[in-house]
């Protein structure tokens, strides 16, 4: 059986190079540019 833990989750793409990074770092990988997180993603307006 295998006991790999689950996927990282989402990825956070780098503003200044595009580069995919893991949901957890501040910093890009690449670029060392700071990441922006959207912590409070727009809510969808019930309909009318």
């Amino acid at each position: 059986m295998c006991f790999r833990p689950p996927s990282a989750g989402k990825k956070v793409i780098c503003e200044a190079c595009g580069t995919p990074n893991p949901e957890i770092v501040k910093n890009c990988i690449k670029c060392k540019a700071e990441l922006k997180k959207d912590t409070n993603p727009p809510k969808e307006e019930p309909p009318k």
